[in-house]
């Protein structure tokens, strides 16, 4: 990899560790343990890897607006002219807040993320740690192309990952969440076989 630009050999060093960890735990290996975490894990928990994510989550959001109502004294025009600036500035104001609400990913950030035994914790916004189970991932896809992974649940809103520490990520969430076969069958994880991203 010398001679490799260095953003060009973070996303190459990104792939090879989703390549490496999916052989290994296919080939029967466990996932690494970190001997320690500085955040409180359950009793039993076990942490087994430290990395640094782009977080979102999609969900829509209750939005308020203002809208203008003037009083216009004066000519005709005047007045025309007053009631339709203000007519266009409610619905620019209107369809700003429409825009705002709808379904979209949120909250993008860059994130440290700890992966344990039982789920995803982050530390979001630098003041909250948010953590989402494995048993509670009703379906985990990957977006290798993408660099992307996203988590879809029951209870609560979809949830994306990306960066160059996605590909380990996947396999480690995929094999977490639903065990060997998954990482196996998986199409786009069968795509980390190849060493090239």
């Amino acid at each position: 990899m010398t001679g490799m630009p260095p953003e060009q050999q973070m996303w190459q060093t990104g792939w090879e560790s989703g390549v490496d960890l999916r052989d290994a735990l296919l080939s029967g290996l466990e996932l690494p343990r970190l001997p320690f975490v500085p955040v409180r894990l359950e009793p039993g928990e076990v942490a087994h890897a430290e990395l640094v994510a782009d977080y979102s989550r999609f969900y829509t959001m209750d939005v308020e607006y203002q809208q203008s109502n003037g009083f216009y004294f004066g000519s005709p025009a005047f007045v025309a002219a007053g009631l339709t600036a203000q007519a266009i500035g409610n619905a620019s104001a209107r369809n700003r807040a429409q825009a705002m609400a709808a379904p979209q990913w949120r909250e993008q950030q860059r994130v440290q993320v700890y992966v344990t035994d039982r789920r995803l914790l982050a530390l979001v916004e630098g003041t909250r740690w948010l953590s989402w189970h494995h048993s509670r991932n009703m379906q985990v896809n990957p977006m290798l192309d993408q660099w992307a992974l996203v988590q879809l649940f029951n209870e609560t809103e979809p949830l994306r990952w990306q960066g160059p520490a996605v590909p380990w990520l996947a396999v480690a969430v995929s094999y977490l969440a639903f065990g060997p076969d998954h990482l196996l069958h998986h199409p786009e994880l069968a795509r980390l076989s190849m060493v090239e991203g």
